[in-house]
């Protein structure tokens, strides 16, 4: 059986009852009494998260809208972040799971890497309260080096649909030979250009339009 007592040393996380440590290793495959897997502990620990790293984005961005908030907390929330985390942090081989899920791949599958990061947010919560969890998450997720990935064309979306304007990329021009294209958009808002973008890709021009856009009205805003 894994070393959860280890896993809590290797990261730095303090536990006064290891039993919810353990329990938040624990893989609903591996087959205990009282459904004392880590199912419920990771349902708890997305609704933590959530508050942690909402609170965190609206200190750091008290100019952004709901709708970018949204899109950034996903670089701190989704699947794919939480999976990162837990790769890290290596939580993977430390899972208390059955035979079978772990020999087809299931200490690094992204899912239950995902599930048990929760799951332990959910386990610090309930034993040491939100400020020690608050700070470990900070540590784990926050800080940490990440790629934001915005999607400008459906924050612009959101941002079109809440002024009830319309909106529509027009391709001006392209250069260059087939295999070095290259693409300009001109960004129409209620049929009055607005902004323009190019790349290497007609998708990607039309991202840095909105991009364009987004930005001059964040301009706006700041200085009202």
């Amino acid at each position: 059986m894994p070393n959860y007592k280890e896993f809590a040393s290797v990261n730095r996380i303090r536990f006064r009852r290891i039993s919810l440590l353990k329990r938040a290793l624990t893989h609903s495959s591996y087959q205990i009494k009282n459904n004392a897997d880590n199912e419920q502990l990771e349902f708890l620990g997305d609704a933590v998260l959530e508050l942690i790293v909402r609170e965190y984005l609206l200190k750091k961005n008290p100019d952004l809208r709901e709708g970018e908030l949204s899109e950034l907390k996903k670089n701190y929330t989704s699947t794919t972040a939480l999976a990162l985390v837990g790769r890290q942090i290596k939580i993977g081989q430390y899972l208390i799971m059955d035979k079978g899920e772990a020999k087809t791949g299931g200490r690094n599958r992204k899912s239950n890497l995902a599930n048990s990061v929760e799951a332990l947010i959910g386990a610090l919560y309930l034993d040491r309260g939100l400020i020690y969890t608050s700070k470990v998450v900070h540590r784990f997720i926050m800080n940490r080096k990440i790629r934001i990935n915005k999607d400008y064309k459906s924050l612009l979306n959101q941002w079109v649909s809440s002024h009830h304007y319309g909106i529509n990329y027009r391709t001006t021009r392209e250069t260059g030979p087939r295999h070095r294209k290259r693409f300009y958009v001109a960004l129409h808002v209620n049929n009055r250009l607005e902004s323009r973008g190019n790349a290497s890709t007609k998708k990607q021009a039309e991202q840095n339009a909105a991009r364009v856009f987004l930005k001059k009205q964040h301009e706006l805003r700041t200085k009202h």
